[in-house]
């Protein structure tokens, strides 16, 4: 803000009003401000751009993903899973329940007779 102020400015001290000298230099230095604000914000905005073209190619290839993620979802639900054959249940399993029952009943009646 008094920056802007600065150039508004254009009497001294005691109240005089600047000599036509003193007043393009002022002029001339305020061109020359803006003139570098000018291409700090040219700069600016070439950055932005990049950065806005770069963040669209982004979006654009997480857009296209995403596209083939809901394909393959869709593909998946149409196609029918294939079922598992159920695993056999061994017959020596039914051996071993068996003996370790036994086992155990054995110990008991041991335990039970001291």
């Amino acid at each position: 803000m008094s920056e802007e102020n600065r150039w508004d400015e254009q009497r001294e001290d005691d109240g005089l009003t600047l000599g036509p000298e003193d007043a393009l230099r002022k002029e001339i230095e305020k061109s020359k401000s803006l003139k570098v604000d000018r291409l700090t914000l040219r700069d600016e905005i070439e950055k932005l751009r990049a950065q806005n073209a770069s963040l669209n190619k982004k979006y654009q290839n997480l857009k296209q993903e995403n596209e083939e993620v809901r394909e393959k979802m869709e593909l998946d639900k149409l196609s029918p899973e294939p079922e598992k054959p159920p695993v056999p249940f061994p017959p020596l399993a039914y051996y071993l329940l068996v003996f370790n029952l036994l086992a155990i009943g054995f110990l008991i009646y041991l335990q039970m007779q001291k």
